[in-house]
């Protein structure tokens, strides 16, 4: 950002809820990125990409999100210039996925950006009226008017300590993750479905990067965020052998004017 600015707001588009980005890599390529607290890098989708970055045939990432299915698998392109408005980064890598079909369902966005927006910047998302800030992270102060939650980041990831609490069942501890990449609500991934209600029929709730979310659905009484308190919430429940995760999406965050400053480690949440 040019030292002359304090900050830089500007519109967005948005996409079932899902925040858009309009940017351009190394001055000639413009395209549409979701904002993604999931992502850890600059991620493109689509063949046609290949052939406009230098890439290094040696050198193949692979990473998984949620679905059922193999995880993905691109070629690397380092030393790129990136520019959203008059925010600019170099030197930054992006990720080439020649499989156009995983963000099937987000025809009008290329790929999704991340981890290297927040690690510099202090973010906030005007969601009603659809602005996005950026301040420089280590000078900002979080406004009055918002409610302050501790944050830690955890691969790449903003994650908040929080309760979830459902009828006739104890409330839960989870570590839950701020994941704008999501378009759905409440998402818990559990080892031991008996802590949760299951009664539902399991059904499709979603797509992730592998593929179909399927799990039940229910209703939660209420999250609690630190001191912010969110009641009667659809949550998506998934059973997963290995793990315990939970994560918030935009069909909640919407409802919100949200501040994220991974440098200070806190959010900010304010009621529409």
């Amino acid at each position: 950002m040019p030292d002359s600015l304090l900050e830089v707001t500007f519109g967005y588009r948005s996409v079932r809820n899902l925040i858009l980005l309009p940017v351009t890599i190394n001055d000639t390529i413009k395209v549409n990125l979701i904002l993604d607290t999931g992502c850890r890098n600059l991620v493109l989708f689509g063949k046609r990409f290949s052939k406009l970055f230098d890439l290094h045939p040696d050198k193949k990432i692979q990473f998984s999100g949620l679905g059922a299915g193999q995880p993905v698998v691109g070629s690397l392109s380092l030393g790129n210039k990136v520019s959203i408005n008059a925010v600019i980064g170099e030197n930054i890598p992006v990720v080439i996925v020649p499989n156009q079909n995983l963000f099937g369902s987000f025809p009008t966005a290329d790929g999704v950006i991340g981890y290297d927006i927040f690690i510099k910047f202090e973010v906030e998302l005007n969601l009603a009226r659809q602005l996005i800030t950026f301040r420089p992270a280590f000078t900002a102060e979080l406004p009055s008017a918002y409610k302050k939650i501790s944050i830690r980041v955890e691969n790449s990831t903003p994650i908040i300590s929080s309760v979830v609490f459902f009828r006739g069942k104890e409330g839960q501890l989870c570590d839950l993750m701020i994941d704008t990449g999501s378009a759905l609500g409440l998402l818990l991934k559990t080892s031991d479905l008996e802590k949760y209600p299951t009664e539902g029929q399991s059904r499709v709730l979603g797509r992730g990067l592998n593929g179909n979310i399927e799990g039940t659905q229910a209703i939660a009484e209420k999250l609690l965020l630190d001191h912010l308190e969110i009641t009667a919430i659809s949550a998506g429940i998934i059973y997963s052998p290995w793990h315990n995760y939970a994560s918030v999406g935009m069909d909640i965050m919407k409802n919100y004017s949200i501040i994220l400053n991974y440098c200070k480690a806190y959010a900010g949440f304010k009621k529409a």
